[in-house]
């Protein structure tokens, strides 16, 4: 089983992540990590740090002359916006009580729960590891997994379906190549098939910038070419559907999963399962794909398919809250953020669930 942790604070001096337990030989190409981080980056209406943060990974063992080696990977993401900070964030800084403090909650974010927790004065500890600037590393630390998913012949697609409640039209049974083709052609900043929604999308998006106002959405990730079986139903904890679950929920601002189309199928009638055939050769098939390629915990040989639900970013939501050195209602104060990050999103869900999935292995 794979197993990793990371590390690092959002204006730290990096974010760091050990991924432990990959087999030897597995061939990694230092473009593999541009590539998905580029892709996180990416996105119509990101906000300002994805273009100043050059996300460049630095590759501190387990990987020689391109091949994993069998112990652990242990890879780092330095922080430029570190240079801001560091006078209150240094790990032996000597900075005043009151510098770099922030004195009011934001609602939607982890600000107050983790300050009760942990007994902080100010939010800036939480907010600093609660925010999905970790998810950089993530990103980083699933290359490995998609390399080793990609030599058994297993293929992942991550897109956008909605952003701000405007739909685009997804045919998720169409060839993996078709859909492909029609994500490169709309290109990485919204990551969808549908061409004939990018205008809408683009007005929408502009609007809310001019207002400052965050937009949520939705997405949807497949996996295709997955053998019979991984994960089981002997065990709860061993079931692939709350494994993939648990990884898609510990995504900042992901608020919902779907395997498959579950709303659907909430609402239908009698049988919603998927017919077993078998063809000339004697291999089983099914003509539809209802279960999301998941059936009591385990794969089914179909592709698998994650929808995920994202809300508005908090961080601008203006809304109000409590000045922690007054005790007195307070609208918050603007903190950084993207005006939508559902194209982000996308590759993250993607990145946490290959890792899941490579695990099984």
């Amino acid at each position: 089983m794979l197993r990793y942790l990371t590390a690092g604070e959002s204006h730290g001096p990096a974010l760091t992540a050990i991924l432990e337990g990959m087999p030897v030989g597995i061939e990694i190409k230092e473009e593999d990590f541009e590539l998905v981080l580029k892709k996180r980056q990416a996105g119509y209406g990101r906000g300002k740090r994805c273009k100043t943060e050059p996300e460049k990974v630095e590759v501190l063992s387990g990987i020689v002359n391109g091949k994993t080696i069998g112990s652990p990977i242990a890879l780092m993401i330095r922080n430029s916006d570190y240079e801001n900070h560091k006078h209150y964030m240094a790990p032996f800084c000597a900075s005043s009580p009151d510098e770099g403090k922030i004195n009011i909650p934001l609602p939607g974010h982890g600000d107050l729960a983790g300050m009760i927790k942990y007994g902080f004065k100010d939010c800036r500890y939480i907010r600093e590891r609660a925010s999905a600037r970790e998810t950089a590393i993530r990103t980083a630390i699933s290359v490995p997994a998609r390399c080793l998913l990609k030599e058994k012949g297993i293929h992942s697609i991550g897109m956008v379906e909605s952003i701000g409640g405007i739909k685009a039209e997804l045919n998720l049974n169409a060839p993996r190549d078709e859909i492909e083709k029609a994500i490169d052609e709309v290109g990485y900043d919204f990551l969808t098939p549908d061409k004939n929604v990018i205008s809408s999308w683009k007005n929408l998006i502009d609007e809310c910038e001019k207002k400052n106002i965050s937009l949520g959405g939705s997405g949807v990730v497949i996996f295709y070419g997955l053998p019979v079986g991984l994960g089981s139903y002997v065990e709860y904890d061993r079931r692939l559907d709350g494994k993939i679950s648990q990884a898609v929920m510990s995504i900042p601002a992901i608020k919902g999963c779907e395997i498959g189309n579950a709303a659907e199928l909430s609402k239908m009638h009698g049988n919603a399962s998927d017919e077993i055939l078998i063809n000339d050769k004697g291999d089983f098939y099914r003509s539809t794909n209802l279960a999301g390629g998941l059936e009591s915990g385990m794969t089914n040989g179909q592709p698998l398919i994650i929808r995920f639900y994202m809300k508005p970013l908090p961080a601008n939501s203006n809304i109000m809250s409590i000045d922690l050195r007054t005790g007195k209602p307070t609208k918050t104060e603007f903190y950084r953020s993207d005006i939508q990050a559902v194209t982000a999103a996308a590759v993250i869900v993607e990145s946490v669930v290959a890792l899941e999935l490579a695990s099984q292995f």
